[in-house]
């Protein structure tokens, strides 16, 4: 759902969780009413009662609900002095807590009251609103569910009890927003990243730091080789740098002492010298292009690797693969003229609309981070510096006729940026990739080349990394693939399946044979059932399934090449017209498998 739209939801869905907890006193004598904003995605709410609320009790608090959206009660808004306030609420601490916090800022309370004001059976509420006019506008609503949260989210409070739902304009977007949740569930890279044996996480070794495992590392490996071979066809030149550098580097680029609380501490080496794990890569390259004078003939120069990076991210904002503390990044940094600058920044998200048709991807937008006004001290560089990046790369975005939304306080500390922002089908948006016209950074590391009439300039900068992290983009690949990966990303793309111990030397034979093509092949010759090595690997989401019997053993040996029985993941039978029961020739399925590895479907 777009930003627009749940800002028009947000009175509705406020308006909802108002007779969420009228329904709630109702049903629950002696609760206590703490707080209950609405969301972007919905609404919660706060309380305390000391019986316990499950999710069991969700369809009688759900009737109640309806019986009072169904009363089309007014919602109307009164301010009351502070003491009135007190008094209407002084058996509820919390309540008494907001009045305080009025109090101090001075201003008045407000009262939204759910039914005829002051008339029995009305209820009242501290509150700012905004609200609807009345309970029956409120669309179809669901609860979603139950859990604990400590007052003002401080743990030295008192755990309440949160109550989560949502509230929509049509019965149509409830469903698909149910069935989002649902399916968001099923998708859950944490999860498939487990059952898949993609990555782990081990407290020995730290939390935010992916370990790959075997299959996960074949992906990661795919991914990149992918992306070398694209670069090096767009005219990339591949570089590589240390995980760490001496702390001098930081302070000329003025990430210190800026982004220190985003890094980790720095090592003392020799008893003097700092050295810090790197945060990003661009420094390093800085350095590269420095190490030799350049000619504008040399221009642009576009450096690039995938270099790990390690930046500290709080314990509670880490998130599976997608928010880490140890990240291998799709980095490049592009030196060229200003004249250069706006047609290989709009390179630079044509490649990024290269690689997401590859993908699948067909919903995103990009996000131009600017300045927050009221904070410029925030930021380095003159005015005019950052009016000249914002017009290069405005006149880029509008070269490329993708959808951009503006955001005020999301530049980076030297310069606006533009993240390009991917959708998935369960409605979650993602940020995936920064990209940057810097004018700011050329000028602070003294970078020059010498342009047509002699003299020295220095060359703009565009920071890009379309593909963001491994880590994140595969957490987001596992998710909108489901884990059913294109048949070149997965880890096994033909599993060999014997039906008996008859079969297993032929069985291996056909193994070989993949193998010796390229072909990243599995062979499940354990006792088990044939059924049961089926669900394994359709539980792995293998592409292919060879299922080798003693027919397919007999027809080998009359027809002097390798014949095998082919099924889909979806459980579809491949084979050749001229076979009886969906067989196909090693060399046939071979070459149609080669093609869609090579094309990339």
């Amino acid at each position: 759902m777009d930003k627009e739209k749940a800002e028009k939801l947000k009175p509705v869905r406020h308006s909802c969780e108002h007779v969420l907890h009228l329904a709630m006193t109702d049903l629950f004598p002696g609760l206590k009413r703490a707080m209950g904003p609405a969301t972007n995605e919905g609404f919660y709410f706060d309380f305390d009662y000391d019986g316990k609320i499950k999710e069991a009790d969700f369809p009688k608090i759900e009737k109640r609900m309806q019986e009072i959206i169904n009363a089309d009660l007014p919602i109307v808004k009164e301010e009351i002095s502070i003491e009135k306030a007190k008094e209407m609420f002084k058996n509820n601490p919390y309540k008494l807590e907001w009045v305080d916090e009025i109090e101090k800022k001075g201003e008045k309370a407000t009262i939204y009251w759910t039914g005829e004001p002051n008339k029995p059976g009305s209820d009242p509420d501290l509150c700012k609103g905004p609200h609807i006019e009345s309970t029956g506008k409120i669309g179809p609503f669901k609860l979603l569910s139950v859990a604990g949260a400590y007052w003002h989210g401080d743990e030295k409070n008192k755990m309440l009890t949160r109550i989560y739902g949502t509230c929509f304009e049509t019965k149509e977007e409830l469903d698909k927003y149910l069935w989002q949740i649902e399916e968001s569930k099923k998708r859950d890279h944490r999860r498939l990243g487990e059952q898949l044996d993609i990555f782990t996480i081990s407290e020995e070794v730290g939390p935010g730091l992916i370990l790959w495992l075997p299959k996960g590392t074949i992906i990661k490996e795919e991914l990149e080789k992918f992306a070398k071979e694209t670069e090096r066809n767009w005219g990339y030149k591949r570089v590589a740098t240390p995980h760490i550098t001496k702390s001098g580097l930081y302070y000329t680029s003025g990430h210190l002492p800026y982004y220190k609380d985003d890094m980790y501490p720095p090592m003392v080496v020799d008893k003097k010298e700092e050295y810090y794990l790197k945060p990003m890569n661009c420094p390093h390259h800085h350095m590269i292009y420095k190490s030799k004078p350049k000619s504008y003939k040399e221009l642009p120069l576009r450096l690039t690797e995938f270099g790990t990076c390690y930046r500290y991210e709080a314990s509670g904002e880490l998130y599976g693969m997608m928010r880490v503390r140890g990240f291998t990044q799709n980095d490049a940094h592009i030196y060229c003229t200003l004249s250069q600058a706006v047609d290989e920044f709009v390179d630079v998200m044509k490649l990024h609309e290269h690689y997401y048709k590859i993908f699948g991807i067909k919903e995103y937008h990009l996000e131009l981070g600017l300045r927050d006004p009221k904070k410029k001290n925030k930021y380095h560089g003159d005015e005019k510096m950052w009016e000249q990046a914002e017009d290069l790369m405005r006149k880029a975005i509008k070269k490329t006729n993708i959808k951009m939304v503006e955001q005020e306080g999301s530049a980076a500390f030297y310069g606006p940026k533009v993240d390009f922002v991917i959708h998935t089908v369960t409605g979650k948006e993602y940020a995936i990739s920064t990209n940057q016209i810097d004018l700011y950074m050329g000028k602070r590391f003294d970078l020059k080349y010498i342009d047509d009439q002699g003299k020295e300039k220095t060359p703009a900068i565009i920071h890009r990394a379309p593909l963001g992290s491994d880590e994140r983009f595969i957490g987001f690949l596992i998710e909108h693939y489901a884990g059913v990966f294109p048949t070149w990303l997965s880890p096994v793309q033909v599993e060999v399946v014997p039906v008996s111990d008859k079969v297993e030397e032929y069985a291996k034979k056909v193994y070989n044979a993949f193998s010796q093509e390229n072909i990243r092949v599995g062979l499940n010759n354990k006792n088990e059932t044939l059924g049961a090595k089926i669900r394994e690997a359709t539980l792995q989401k293998v592409p292919f399934l060879c299922i080798i019997g003693e027919k397919e053993k007999q027809m080998s040996q009359e027809k002097g090449n390798l014949i095998v029985s082919v099924r889909t993941r979806d459980g579809k039978n491949l084979g050749q017209p001229r076979f009886d029961r969906g067989q196909i020739e090693i060399n046939k399925f071979l070459e149609d498998l080669k093609t869609e590895i090579e094309k990339k479907i």
